[in-house]
C-alpha cells in the first residue's frame, strides 16, 4: 500500500521527540525517514570530527530508539526507512574508518531494527576517482557482503543510493549515478545473500545533478527500488526543496508527471518519501505546520495518480 512519508531531519532533534512526531503526524503523513545521521553529521566525519554519540552502548542506543518508536505509535506513525550517517569510508582516515565500519554502521542497523525501519539507506563509499571504478566497485562490495550475517539476524534490508561527488568544485557523477551500476550492486549483493536484502533507495535530486534521467532509472531498476528520496533543485545544487519549487518557464524542475507514471508502471508500492529537510528553516517562522501540510499534500496527490495510472495500466 502506498503511503506518504517525510524525513526527520530538519524537525528533529530541534524540537523533542514528542513535539516533531506530533507535528508530522498532524501535517497528514503516516511515515517517517527516521534520519539517524542527524546524529552523527556527514560534515563531521568528513573533517574527522566525531561525535560521541556510537560511543553509547548498544543497549543505551537501543533505550533511545524505543522513546522514538514510542512516539512514533503514539503518534499514528511507522518508519518505512532510515538513513544510516555518511560516509562509512573517508579516504585516508583508515581509524575513523575501522570505527565507522565496525562501530557506526553495526550499531545504526541494530536501531533500524528496534524502530521497526525495514530499510536502512547506507551510502556506498565513493572511491572511483581515486582508485577508478572497479576498486570502488570492489571495496564496497567486501564491505557490504560483511553486513549480510546481521541483516539476516535483524530481518531488515539496506538500500544503496545514487550518488553525486564534488570533484575540483564541480559537481560529477558519483556511484550508482548510473543505473547499472546500482543495478550490479543490488544483483550481486542478493546473489551473494541467496535472498533479497538489498535494494536501491532512488534520489530524484541527485539525478538531477548528474544528469540522469529519471524515467531510464526507473524504468531500468523497476522493482529493485524499495525506497525513495523526493526532492528537487535547481541542477546546480542539492537544495532538497519540495516538488515543483523549480517549476515555471526554465523547466529546472524535475517531470514529476513522469516520474509518477514510470512509478505505477514499475507498480511501486513503497511509500513516497520526502527528503525535503531544508524546508523547515527556509520559511518565516510559525510556517512549519503549513510547509509540512503542503509537502504531504503533494505525496497524496503523487499517491493519488499512482493508484489510478496503476488501475488504467491494468485494464
Amino acid at each position: 500500500m502506498i503511503e506518504v512519508g517525510v524525513h526527520t531531519k530538519g524537525i528533529m532533534p530541534e524540537r523533542t521527540i514528542e513535539e516533531g512526531y506530533r507535528l508530522i503526524a498532524e501535517a497528514g503523513f503516516t511515515k517517517v525517514d527516521f534520519s539517524l545521521d542527524t546524529y552523527l553529521k556527514n560534515s563531521d566525519i568528513y573533517a574527522g570530527r566525531l561525535n560521541p554519540f556510537f560511543d553509547a552502548s548498544l543497549e543505551e542506543l537501543l533505550n533511545f530508539a524505543r522513546q522514538h518508536k514510542y512516539a512514533m505509535e503514539k503518534n499514528g506513525l511507522s518508519p518505512s526507512q532510515m538513513h544510516a550517517p555518511y560516509p562509512y569510508f573517508v579516504y585516508g582516515k583508515e581509524k575513523q574508518n575501522e570505527y565507522t565500519m565496525k562501530n557506526v554502521i553495526p550499531k545504526s542497523l541494530a536501531f533500524a531494527r528496534e524502530i521497526g525501519a525495514p530499510w536502512t539507506v547506507i551510502h556506498p563509499a565513493k572511491l572511483q576517482y581515486r582508485i577508478g571504478r572497479d576498486g570502488e566497485r570492489a571495496y564496497n562490495l567486501s564491505y557490504f557482503k560483511s553486513l549480510i550475517p546481521l541483516l539476516k539476524e535483524y530481518k531488515i534490508g539496506a538500500c544503496v543510493e545514487n550518488l553525486y561527488e564534488s570533484v575540483g568544485g564541480r559537481i560529477t557523477e558519483g556511484v550508482c549515478s548510473d543505473v547499472n551500476d546500482a543495478i550490479w550492486y543490488v544483483d550481486t549483493l542478493n546473489d551473494i545473500a541467496g535472498e533479497e536484502l538489498f535494494g536501491i533507495c532512488m534520489d530524484t535530486g541527485h539525478l538531477q545533478l548528474t544528469k540522469r534521467d529519471a524515467v531510464t532509472y526507473i524504468q531500468k531498476a523497476g522493482k529493485r527500488i524499495k525506497i525513495l528520496h523526493l526532492h528537487e533543485n535547481d541542477g546546480i545544487g542539492d537544495l532538497h526543496q519540495m516538488p515543483y519549487t523549480f517549476a515555471g518557464d526554465n523547466a529546472k524542475g524535475l517531470d514529476w508527471d513522469a516520474v509518477m507514471t514510470e512509478l505505477a508502471k514499475a507498480n511501486y508500492d513503497g511509500t513516497l518519501n520526502f527528503e525535503t529537510f531544508p524546508c523547515m528553516n527556509t520559511f518565516m517562522e510559525g510556517m512549519d505546520e503549513i510547509v509540512l501540510h503542503t509537502i504531504c499534500k503533494i505525496g497524496e496527490y503523487f499517491r493519488d495518480e499512482i493508484i489510478r495510472m496503476k488501475k488504467e495500466n491494468a485494464k
